[in-house]
């Protein structure tokens, strides 16, 4: 324990009821004392800042507001923070819990813990930091003495919020070496943390604890900061294999290539204990007996634990590493006069040496049968596919995707150098000849335009499948990358040539599912697919994958019952298929049954961590959930997943519309039009959100969108959003002319019925309305037995049933809806009519008070015939709530 000054004295009285019982501790950041809480009968623990930092009011108001922050915070492995409070003397002061037992570090000073023991602590401390993040709150600090081990047996993170006081003023008064040890290679160049840093520290933790010794351990502040940014951590050599993995992957320099969320991490190291509870499966891990995939992990992710930082460092924006960038400084100097591969990074190409940047280039149709089109476009996109998997060991691979290579329209080797940065491209040709196929491709330098070599590979039965693999295999041999037989198997399970075959030009035509025809062209290849090879998993999870698309446009039940029963048999006949799984998380999330939905996002993304389809599931999971920030967080992620892929923009546009932020909804979308200008799903969800962002001036903006949706590809939804347009601008007969068009291309959806409807009420068609009202309730009634918390469907029906009669029956509903959605100004105005209709002008009041509070238009009030009764009341004119 650090020596302590102007220590408080034992049985001194704090903030009123705080008795001092002892020192509990001392450190960088201030002293903590065991206390006696008088007035709640406990024991507690008080931390106290260092005087420095007391002194300072705008650091004082950081730890107050972070302290505050983490007292939200109620998780079984995060120390609870009772409050906040100060001395007499203005000495800010945490009241925390107190807990019996040893610090982390004062445990790994005795002897290194077990290899069950130390993953049994890290993954209650990954747990807390799940937790923690989950809330956008990063700890920053995480160290062996910020880790408590209870008597009782469990884990406790403390100390959050704190991290963030450190200075260099505290690194040199405060012997804050122990905290320098677990910076993050972005802390100590002073970059902007996040998360990731939580993960780093982690990792360094994990090592400290298996080994005995901090991997970064040095003599000085200096040696240890050059050591975290250029140096490769000490051997982990004698651990098994698993945790060897886990523990470079959490150090890798780049954030980048780090666990990017902790529940990644902590999914290792649940699947780690499980491993290691075998005591022979721990035996043979720990004598060095390994696959060749893992060790192929092990090396790459030792690879990105041990690149220099420096090539990436930018100007430090805190002032507590002065001293040790400037020794970063001096070094790199050296670097760039000594070492011509660290200058030729930092000053020479964009492409770095020992990386292969590949674009595949969309292939000749020799022949030009249009029947090919789709097979070869699915060739490129499954060819870009296997390379992107191969696990090249120290080799960098980045292989471009197809549907960028697409979108920028990139056809020669030079354009691909130019526009993508590409240093090599794969460009090639298929040719069918009867059932034969013969697939010749070129490997190219981009930068001196020299054929490197060529594959040319023919299967005389037509088996695209093997044809696959051997290209891949050929190709991989001309870059020098290995290869074995399981990385080349991806089909799932047994696959006849001619399903392959459909399968392939299938993927083609979903590629662009949005132009008319490609998507049930790609239903009946796939169709096909399976029944000449019925054990194919791809084809049924592909299949099912399709319907759920068609059911996205047009809403017909039908479609979700399709696609489950082949994502179904699809698992039964190969369980590791990650897209099968996201697909069930989509139906599962449409279908209301969330935690079902987030269940299946996260098995596929334990199947494949850097599913980008996974993780858009699990945005919108987050988001139904309540979840706003997790699901912007998951949205980015995808977005950065797939940068080149206009639906990650588009749904994340989506995602802005939904929570009111229009201005970046519009700017995604536009992002997605420039990918795909000719997307008519794009242009449909941009005049939509024109529509949402209730600017009149965006209107004629959101009706040229729509018409040019429509343009491109008439769709019910285009049509029905145009007439929703129209609606709000009481252009009634257009509106009603479009709503028609959209019914006549889908009937199943009750808000176009709901809003011909009133279409028809305006202008005064009264048998018109009539017929479409007996039409809505059956729609309706349909839609809450499959959803039954739609609280929009549930107030509707209430109306709808009122108007019947049904007064008892329509009022079960009405409450019904505001059980589920309370705040909804629409759902409020709809209870407040259910009222009125019933007679009851009192509550149709009180509700009609709340919605217009909840944000309910005066516009859209004064449009309703059926509220006009209620404007004269007088509470609602003179803007006071009724009794």
């Amino acid at each position: 324990m650090a020596e302590v000054t102007n220590a408080l004295p034992v049985g001194e009285l704090v903030g009123n009821n705080y008795e001092i019982l002892g020192i509990a501790g001392a450190g960088g950041m201030g002293v903590v004392y065991r206390a006696w809480d008088a007035k709640l009968e406990r024991t507690v623990a008080l931390k106290f800042l260092p005087t420095l930092l007391n002194a300072d009011v705008r650091e004082r108001e950081y730890f107050v507001l972070e302290a505050r922050m983490a007292s939200s915070l109620d998780h079984p492995n995060i120390g609870v923070i009772h409050g906040i409070e100060e001395t007499a003397d203005g000495r800010a002061f945490i009241v925390m819990g107190f807990y019996d037992g040893l610090s982390l570090a004062q445990r790994i000073a005795k002897a290194p813990l077990s290899t069950v023991e130390a993953v049994d602590v890290a993954i209650q401390i990954a747990l807390g930091l799940c937790e923690a993040h989950a809330h956008q709150i990063v700890h920053r600090d995480i160290k062996p003495s910020n880790v408590m081990l209870t008597n009782s047996g469990s884990v406790k993170i403390v100390d959050f919020g704190l991290a963030r006081l450190i200075s260099a003023e505290t690194a040199t008064a405060s012997g804050i070496v122990g905290s320098i040890k677990y910076v993050s290679p972005e802390q100590a160049l002073g970059h902007r943390t996040d998360q990731r840093t939580d993960i780093w520290s982690l990792g360094v933790v994990l090592a400290e604890m298996l080994t005995g010794r901090n991997p970064f351990e040095r003599g000085a502040i200096p040696a240890i900061l050059v050591a975290i940014l250029n140096e490769p951590p000490q051997s982990l050599d004698g651990l098994p294999i698993a945790l060897q993995g886990i523990i470079y992957r959490a150090l890798s320099k780049d954030a980048e290539k780090r666990y990017q969320h902790c529940s990644e991490m902590l999914a290792d190291l649940q699947a780690a204990r499980t491993e290691l509870s075998n005591d022979s499966t721990n035996r043979k891990e720990a004598t060095g007996r390994k696959t060749t995939h893992r060790s192929n992990d092990i090396r790459k992710y030792v690879e990105q634990a041990s690149i220099s930082t420096w090539s990436r460092a930018q100007k430090p924006r805190n002032r507590w590493l002065p001293l040790g960038l400037g020794l970063c400084g001096f070094v790199l100097l050296a670097c760039l006069f000594l070492f011509p591969r660290v200058r030729e990074q930092l000053f020479g190409s964009r492409i770095r040496v020992g990386e292969e940047h590949i674009a595949v280039l969309p292939f000749t149709n020799i022949g030009n049968n249009p029947e090919n089109e789709a097979l070869s476009e699915g060739l490129v996109d499954t060819l870009s596919g296997r390379l992107s998997n191969l696990d090249v060991g120290n080799k960098a691979l980045w292989v471009i995707p197809a549907s960028e290579i697409r979108r920028l329209k990139v056809m020669d080797p030079a354009a691909a150098l130019k526009t993508l940065g590409a240093n090599l491209v794969i460009s090639g040709s298929i040719r069918r000849d009867g059932a034969a196929i013969n697939l010749n491709l070129n490997l190219i330098n981009t930068e001196n335009l020299r054929l490197i070599g060529s594959v040319d590979v023919v299967d005389q039965a037509g088996d695209l499948a093997a044809l696959q693999d051997e290209a891949v295999s050929r190709l991989a041999h001309l870059m020098d990358l290995p290869v074995s037989a399981e990385m080349l198997h991806n089909t799932g399970g047994s696959v006849v040539p001619a399903a392959y075959e459909n399968y392939l030009t299938a993927l083609g035509y979903m590629q662009r599912y949005d132009k008319a025809g490609n998507l049930d062209r790609a239903i009946n290849l796939l169709g096909e697919s399976i029944k000449t090879d019925p054990k194919f998993a791809l084809g049924y999870g592909q299949l099912g994958e399709a319907y759920r698309i068609k059911y996205q446009l047009d809403k017909n039940q039908h479609w979700l019952d399709e696609a489950q029963g082949n994502l179904e048999r699809a698992i039964q006949l190969d369980g590791s298929l990650p897209a099968a799984y996201v697909t069930l998380g989509r139906i599962h999330d449409v279908s209301g049954k969330r935690e079902l939905a987030l269940q299946e996002f996260q098995h596929a993304l334990t199947l494949d961590p850097r599913n980008a389809l996974a993780v858009r599931g699990l945005a919108r999971a987050y988001e139904r959930a309540g979840r706003v920030a997790d699901a912007e967080a998951a949205y980015q992620k995808a977005v950065a997943l797939k940068p080149d892929d206009w639906e990650s923009y588009n749904l994340i546009g989506h995602f802005y519309d939904r929570q009111g932020r229009y201005p970046e909804a519009i700017k995604a979308l536009q992002r997605a039009l420039e990918m795909t200008p000719d997307n008519a799903e794009v242009y449909l969800n941009l005049g939509a959100t024109y529509i949402d962002s209730a600017d009149a001036k965006a209107l004629p903006a959101a009706e040229q969108a729509l018409k040019r949706s429509i343009e491109l590809e008439p769709s019910y939804p285009a049509y029905a959003n145009l007439a929703s347009l129209y609606l709000s601008q009481r252009r009634y007969k257009e509106s009603a002319e479009v709503n028609e068009k959209a019914l006549q291309l889908n009937e199943h959806d009750y808000m176009v019925w709901n809003n011909l409807l009133i279409d028809y009420e305006r202008i005064g068609d009264s048998s018109k309305a009539e017929a479409v009202r007996r039409r809505i309730v059956p729609l309706l009634e349909q839609n809450i037995q499959l959803k039954p918390q739609d609280a929009l469907a549930q107030s509707l029906l209430g109306l709808m049933l009122v108007e019947d009669g049904a007064r008892e029956k329509a009022l079960e509903h009405v409450q019904t809806a505001l059980a589920l959605a309370p705040d909804d100004p629409d759902i409020l105005a709809n209870v407040s009519i259910a009222y009125e209709l019933c007679g009851d002008r009192k509550q149709a009041v009180k509700y009609l008070e709340t919605a217009i509070r909840k944000g309910y238009s005066l516009d859209k009030l004064r449009d309703e015939p059926k509220l006009q009764g209620l404007i004269s009341e007088p509470t609602l004119r003179s803007g006071k709530p009724s009794p």
